[in-house]
């Protein structure tokens, strides 16, 4: 699918809901799970809060906050407005137009955006699924940015590698991280790292210093031309025992069990059983739901976040095209929190992971 197939689903929906405008909004807080309809219609990553303005038959317009950010929002190619209060450049931008205006963004945007947004369009209806439906798929564009980001977070791990040691406190490893990403053409890196004997979840950095023995988890997430790929990885500091050896093992049998589940026109449900299956049959069923654990993965954006969370009460039905994170990230009472995760693509003939190299435990000789 390519960006302007998307546009033409989108277009196709409205037609069909009988809307004659489509106005997406943002608030400017990019989240890894929360949607960004903005992001969806125009590939534009703002600054500030940002509105597309789309019409069924005519061209789209872009909204931009700050407005000097106008230069940097034309690369879209899009009409672009720039406006430093978001809801009063999209009404001035909306007036004289005629016809039912379906919004799309207000569950996921700040609340004083959205109040007002509604308060100017009081008979606008939700047509959040128009966009997140159509967005489901990723474009071509999107999947060689998830190649990329996912890339990036590899580098970015055998960084770690490199560079973690006893001494050195989990604030600093994460600022060395976040930088690294940027010098390989991330936008951003999303990252929860931290360290500990028995870890108990994993949790943004907090300025401990890491000592040998421990085990470090992390969730490495980098953004690339608006697009997210996370890898989850653990390592020791030193050699790791017998039994987390055997356990993270069981881990990587849960997330292939997972990975063999996630086929085109299964339930996203089936690929969480799947997962659940493997640490049941070894006695772990206790730790297979919360509040241990609520979710073996997530949808990736930051356009839209389907097909949502690997959870049993997500049938989202999976379709080719898509991109999400497996992992089995589990608290097993032995071992503590433990982190194991790829990046998949769903193709024909099921889900194909982004990365180069697979998740396995490693040790950091001290």
């Amino acid at each position: 699918m390519t960006h302007v197939e998307r546009l033409a689903a989108i277009r196709a929906a409205m037609s069909e809901q009988q809307l004659d405008m489509l106005v997406a909004v943002h608030d400017g807080s990019h989240f890894i799970e929360t949607p960004n309809p903005v992001f969806v219609l125009s590939r534009f990553k703002s600054l500030g809060p940002a509105a597309v303005l789309l019409p069924r038959d005519g061209e789209p317009v872009l909204i931009a906050t700050p407005a000097w950010d106008v230069e940097r929002a034309q690369e879209s190619g899009l009409r672009v407005i720039g406006a430093d209060d978001v809801v009063d450049g999209t009404i001035a931008a909306l007036d004289g137009a005629s016809g039912a205006i379906g919004v799309a963004g207000l569950p996921f945007t700040r609340l004083e955006i959205g109040n007002r947004v509604k308060q100017a369009l009081p008979q606008a209806s939700a047509a959040d699924e128009i966009v997140f439906d159509a967005a489901a798929a990723k474009t071509e564009d999107e999947i060689a940015n998830a190649r990329e980001a996912t890339r990036i977070a590899e580098l970015g791990y055998a960084r770690m590698l490199e560079i973690a040691r006893p001494g050195m406190s989990e604030d600093e490893l994460a600022v060395e991280l976040k930088c690294h990403a940027r010098s390989l053409g991330a936008e951003d890196n999303f990252l929860l790292l931290c360290a500990g004997p028995r870890n108990p979840a994993v949790a943004p950095s907090n300025g401990r210093i890491m000592q040998a023995g421990d085990t470090l988890v992390a969730e490495i997430t980098p953004s690339y031309r608006g697009q997210l790929a996370q890898i989850c990885r653990t390592v020791t500091l030193g050699p790791a025992g017998d039994d987390l050896k055997r356990k993270y093992e069981l881990l990587v049998r849960a997330m292939n069990a997972g990975i063999a589940a996630a086929m085109p026109g299964a339930p996203m449900s089936a690929v969480c059983r799947a997962v659940n299956a493997v640490l049941e049959a070894q006695g772990y069923g206790e730790y297979c739901h919360p509040p241990h654990i609520r979710r073996r993965g997530h949808g990736l954006g930051f356009g839209s976040i389907r097909p949502g969370d690997v959870s049993l009460d997500n049938d989202t039905v999976l379709q080719a095209g898509m991109v999400f994170m497996i992992h089995p990230n589990q608290h097993l009472p032995d071992t503590g929190y433990l982190l194991c995760g790829e990046p998949v693509l769903l193709t024909a003939q099921g889900a194909q992971p982004l990365t180069q190299r697979q998740s396995a435990l490693a040790e950091i000789a001290i």
